[in-house]
């Protein structure tokens, strides 16, 4: 673990001056210091020596959603003891999960703070921040175990090749620092790279903006948008626009798969003709995909999947028709729209808020396509969480 004077020493140099952080590049450096992934993998198990195969034989589970039901099934599997299994939300709390019942968070200052703590979710730095508080020394997210032991503990889509990723395209990062059109979005792809290769959420807390999709001083609204929601959920996004737009706008266009899902997005809209919600995703081109959702947040496409979803281009339903801001949050599917949505994106030169952490190359990927597509777009990138999740571009016109 990094101690807390480490810590302090990385917060002020996230805060540095523009000449200074660019000469550091910190956690950008760092990672061209290794060799491979190997060499990344000894370096983590040196600095999380309780989280190794070999000595993780009892823990302490935070979390009881997806991947903490996943934690607690592997740990079960493989003989490691849960000492306790928490999680704050209410609807968890008294139910049955491996050998445990699920308590409230507090419940842990009744446990030895010697034992590892596993932070099963993708939401990591305010739950670590109370877990620490409570005098725990050992404490990880659940994604440290699956790249140091992916045998073991099979990876989420988020950390599937991330190591990789850090070593094989570390001159990528390098010139998507210098294709970023401010000193925040090269602090805040440091310290993301930081994130990934260290695992510990403090060095994203001097950079996070908890405004998700509500950038400061970045995006300009006018009265007549027309805006594009791929991954619209149950329009909890949308809510979101139309409070910044003030309720004037011109147009929405509500893209969400899942059938149960969608039938809330409408719901919710009903009453307004200017929004029109849409049972499909976003993708290359009409169509019927398959995915296995493996228990977990995130969703696999492959052929062999047990679900069924439709997917659409958005060239296929704007035709010539206008947009100006296209926001994407598609489990992964965000290379394929961009793509489906290339004469739109060629033609409007529309506001991108497109999400960049699903795979761990979409955070170099994602920005290379867009410039390819549109050479003069603007790249700004923003952190609006503290962990894995909620990495932001933002791609507006010249």
């Amino acid at each position: 673990m990094f101690d807390l004077f480490t810590i302090l020493e990385m917060n002020s140099t996230m805060k540095a001056t523009t000449t200074e952080s660019l000469s550091q590049m910190k956690w950008l450096n760092q990672i061209k210091s290794f060799n491979s992934v190997e060499d990344i993998r000894k370096w983590l198990a040196e600095r999380y020596p309780e989280f190794t195969p070999e000595r993780l034989t009892r823990l302490v589970i935070v979390g009881a959603a997806d991947e903490g039901v996943r934690l607690a099934d592997i740990c079960a599997k493989e003989g490691i003891r849960v000492e306790a299994h928490v999680d704050d939300h209410p609807q968890k709390q008294g139910i049955t999960v491996g050998s445990q019942t699920i308590q409230p968070l507090n419940f842990l200052t009744e446990v030895d703070p010697e034992i590892p703590v596993v932070i099963a979710s993708h939401r990591v730095l305010k739950v670590m921040e109370r877990v620490w508080a409570m005098g725990f020394q050992h404490v990880a997210p659940f994604g440290l175990l699956e790249v140091l032991s992916s045998k073991l503990f099979p990876p989420h889509m988020f950390y599937v090749g991330l190591l990789e990723d850090l070593i094989d395209n570390c001159d990528r990062y390098i010139e998507l620092m210098e294709r970023v059109a401010d000193e925040m979005s090269q602090l805040v792809l440091d310290a993301v790279l930081g994130y990934r290769l260290t695992f510990d959420p403090r060095i994203l807390a001097p950079i996070v903006e908890w405004d998700l999709y509500g950038a400061k001083n970045l995006i300009q609204y006018e009265q007549d948008e027309v805006y594009v929601d791929g991954g619209a959920f149950d329009g909890d996004s949308i809510r979101l626009f139309l409070d910044r737009v003030e309720g004037k706008f011109s147009r929405v266009l509500a893209f969400e798969p899942d059938q149960e899902t969608f039938q809330r997005l409408a719901k919710n809209f009903v009453d307004d003709p200017k929004i029109e919600a849409i049972n499909a995703g976003l993708h290359r081109r009409k169509g019927v995909l398959r995915f296995d959702n493996a228990g977990t947040r995130g969703s696999i496409f492959t052929e062999s999947g047990e679900f069924e979803i439709p997917v659409v281009g958005l060239d296929e339903i704007l035709g010539s028709d206008r947009v100006t801001f296209i926001k994407m949050n598609i489990e992964g599917a965000e290379l394929e729209a961009l793509r489906g949505g290339k004469q739109a994106i060629q033609n409007w030169g529309p506001k991108l808020g497109i999400s960049l952490y699903h795979n761990p190359a979409d955070l170099w990927t994602l920005p290379q396509e867009i410039g390819a597509l549109r050479s003069d777009y603007k790249f700004y990138i923003r952190q609006h969480d503290g962990g894995i999740i909620e990495t932001v571009l933002y791609a507006l016109p010249g």
